[in-house]
């Protein structure tokens, strides 16, 4: 076979095999200012094959927005500076937008830069491809939180039809009951307990509010965790959280519930709808101090007694703890002292 026909046999090959790529070639020489572009450049810049190879005909088909980036490495790349990998956006003459990937290289012939040897390859389907696969996830993304928002939607509703139902009634039979024990000279053997049966009834249905309310923040903190369950339970509420505390599993759990039953008394109060939550500890005690507006119509040594804050106060109880309230110049503050845990539990959650 002739030399002519096997490099012509060559040439037929390597143009096929870079139109199924999307990928074309092109030389400059830098000395003489004559570019080459082989058929596929064509092809991608949507050229007819009659046109003049230039430097100046290739910007004008690139992106404005892209033409001072490809001016610049253009420029280091004659300088000798760096060769180049670039992507970039060109214009075809009928208006469509095509992406692509250049990369170039440097031939030197007494020290200077004697040629650029380059490559341009259509990635348009490619970045088609990419943002679809983002928009996907990013749907999936969205459905998954959309999902995620809802069940956390309808537990906090869970939890509030059944603390406002249930658990609220209970209590109120419960302080009825043992009112009855107190001003009736003659009882029933069997009201003691009924009134523990209604007590521990709660206790555990209270226990059910926990695990029902939807505990976003829990992985970045107990301060995140109560400000998602304050807007939860009530959405408009200026609510603000500080812990300066390490606390236990055990402890959050505690806190989390104490926090929760106030919550349901701001909620049901007038015209309360602002709460400072800070939870501190030293080596025995963690303190939990919750303030808020306070409500005309009782003194502070009733305020734990009535049924909101009962909640509170039996939380803080069932845990070994003890409660106190204030009431001052428009506002309430609720302080739980509860005794802390095993220390080295908390070391080991650290």
């Amino acid at each position: 076979m002739a030399e002519d026909d096997r490099l012509g046999r060559l040439r037929v090959h390597l143009e096929t095999v870079q139109r199924i790529a999307g990928l074309g070639s092109w030389e400059a020489d830098v000395r003489t200012d004559e570019l080459t572009w082989s058929a596929n450049v064509y092809r991608i810049l949507g050229l007819p094959g009659t046109v003049e190879p230039s430097y100046e005909r290739f910007l004008s088909a690139v992106h404005p927005d892209d033409r001072r980036r490809i001016v610049r490495v253009h420029a280091d790349a004659l300088e000798g500076r760096a060769a180049y990998s670039i992507e970039h956006r060109i214009v075809r003459p009928d208006g469509s937008i095509r992406h692509v990937h250049e990369e170039a290289i440097t031939e030197h012939e007494d020290g200077e830069v004697a040629r650029l040897l380059g490559t341009m390859q259509d990635i348009t389907e490619e970045m088609q491809l990419t943002r679809n696969l983002i928009d996907t996830e990013s749907r999936r993304r969205e459905l998954l939180h959309r999902l995620v928002r809802t069940s956390e939607q309808e537990r906090a509703q869970l939890a509030g039809d059944l603390h406002d139902g249930p658990i609220q009634m209970l209590t109120v039979a419960a302080m009825r009951l043992e009112h009855l024990g107190m001003v009736e000279a003659d009882t029933p053997d069997w009201l003691p307990a009924a009134v523990d049966t209604v007590r521990d009834t709660v206790v555990k249905l209270r226990d059910v509010l926990v695990e029902l309310h939807p505990r976003a923040g829990a992985g970045a903190g107990l301060d995140a965790t109560l400000t998602q369950l304050a807007l939860t339970v009530v959405p408009d509420l200026d609510v603000r959280v500080e812990v300066e505390a390490e606390t236990s599993d055990a402890e959050d759990r505690a806190v989390f519930g104490i926090v929760q039953e106030a919550l349901w008394d701001v909620r049901e109060g007038e015209p309360s709808r602002h709460l400072d939550i800070r939870v501190a500890a030293d080596e025995t005690d963690l303190e939990v101090v919750l303030t808020g507006s306070a409500e005309p119509g009782g003194p502070a040594s009733e305020l734990l007694g009535r049924a909101g804050l009962l909640g509170v106060r039996e939380r803080t109880e069932g845990v070994g703890g003890r409660c106190t309230a204030e009431a001052e110049d428009g506002t309430v503050a609720v302080r739980c002292l509860l005794p802390r845990v095993d220390r080295r539990a908390v070391a080991a959650r650290g």
